[in-house]
């Protein structure tokens, strides 16, 4: 175990994941189609405002006005959506691919030794990759083991052990969080609720029924 392992681990995953909200905000984000499709976000939402506070003497058509703000009130929704859903697309196939160099350079390496004891679950988690060999077991106590130069750890704590697994699912849930919440560009406001905003649009909807999808 080394410190130096998990700070490369942490270090590799806050410089991926910065990279890759460098590029979407200079590729995407900064791209003229994209502050169009906000622009029509903001028309569209104060078209709605507009027709949901009319105080029209015809019922029918007031509320016609307003079921048709509402659906093109999605559809900008649902277009602002996509171009940050492109993104972040890219981004989890990219932090895949990570995971299985990263994984093959730290197989069978304990990376950490956890200070408890992990349950059940967990602890497949944590010793996933790592090889606990009979050699290790029949070490005493107080001895340390080295095989192969992939493990040194008490044998005492073999349970404990914690693999490259583990570590870059807390990186990924941690790091890569904080660096996108610094890094990252935020939907505007409406157009934060991703995949369901898409799947509000009306022209998927139809296209779903087309189908034979209930929505």
């Amino acid at each position: 175990m080394t410190v130096s392992d998990i700070l490369k681990i942490a270090g590799t995953v806050a410089v991926v994941q910065g990279i890759c909200d460098i590029l979407a905000r200079r590729w995407v984000f900064s791209s003229e189609s994209y502050e169009r499709q906000v622009r029509a976000l903001r028309r569209a939402d104060m078209l709605l405002d507009k027709a949901a506070s009319s105080n029209a003497t015809n019922k029918e058509k007031s509320a016609k006005r307003l079921t048709k703000a509402e659906e093109e009130r999605a559809a900008c929704a649902a277009d602002v959506a996509r171009r940050h859903a492109s993104p972040q697309i890219f981004t989890s196939i990219l932090f895949v691919l990570l995971w299985k160099i990263m994984g093959a350079e730290y197989s069978g390496k304990v990376v950490a030794v956890l200070p408890f004891q992990p349950f059940g679950l967990l602890q497949k988690l944590t010793l996933r990759g790592l090889e606990i060999s009979e050699e290790l077991l029949d070490l005493p106590k107080t001895a340390v083991a080295d095989v192969a130069g992939k493990m040194v750890v008490h044998v005492e704590a073999l349970t404990q052990a914690c693999s490259f697994a583990f570590i870059y699912m807390l990186c990924s849930a941690s790091v890569k969080f904080i660096v996108h919440q610094l890094m990252g560009h935020k939907p505007p406001s409406g157009a934060g609720g991703g995949f369901g905003d898409m799947l509000g649009d009306a022209r998927v909807q139809r296209s779903m029924k087309s189908l034979g999808f209930d929505v």
